[in-house]
């Protein structure tokens, strides 16, 4: 993934995994807010940033 749009495209994941959760299970919308932030900003934090070339 060594673009300059990786981190966006994690953000993405994360929000599409996200809206997948809340659509198939009955969680409060709380708990799917904070599932959701988690999980995108660890997606985030995993994905490195682009070194300088």
């Amino acid at each position: 993934m060594f673009t300059a749009y990786d981190k966006a495209a994690a953000g993405a994941i994360g929000t599409a995994v996200t809206s997948i959760l809340a659509a198939l299970t009955a969680l409060d919308p709380e708990v799917i807010g904070a599932i959701g932030t988690l999980l995108t900003a660890g997606l985030i934090w995993l994905v490195p940033n682009r070194s300088p070339v």
